[in-house]
């Protein structure tokens, strides 16, 4: 499977294994950490999905969220990505409008799984997208 999955995330030393495993499905990982700059990095290099860690210095990812999703100008599947317990996770999805979410605590090969599943979705859509206006 390909695709391109940004990490929005203060901790990526955290997430180097998980992006070893994802990088093998020949998934490219992006690591950025901060919110402030992501609408510019989003459209550089236009990923298929992304997770965004809720607890950010400076601008959080929730505070990101409240702000407008229509920020980012993209239409990808954004999912919450924390350290926070699921049932937390879940009431903060659906008051922020986000996606879903994944709670870091859960294991590295279903974490993989769940990103491959929203990468297929998310290109599903955007190849029906192309498909209509063309």
């Amino acid at each position: 499977m390909s695709g391109r999955v940004l990490f929005v995330d203060d901790q990526p030393e955290l997430l180097a294994g998980i992006a070893f495993l994802l990088q093998e499905q020949g998934i490219e990982v992006e690591m950025h950490n901060s919110a402030i700059t992501l609408p510019l990095v989003v459209k550089t290099i236009d990923p298929d999905l992304i997770l965004l860690d809720l607890n950010l210095p400076a601008l959080s990812g929730s505070a990101f969220l409240k702000m407008g999703r229509s920020r980012l100008r993209i239409d990808v599947p954004l999912v919450l990505f924390s350290g926070r317990a699921a049932s937390e996770l879940a009431k903060e999805t659906e008051a922020l409008g986000a996606d879903g979410f994944i709670a870091k605590s859960e294991e590295p090969i279903d974490i993989v799984s769940r990103i491959q599943s929203w990468i297929a979705q998310s290109r599903a859509v955007r190849a029906a997208v192309a498909e209509k206006v063309a």
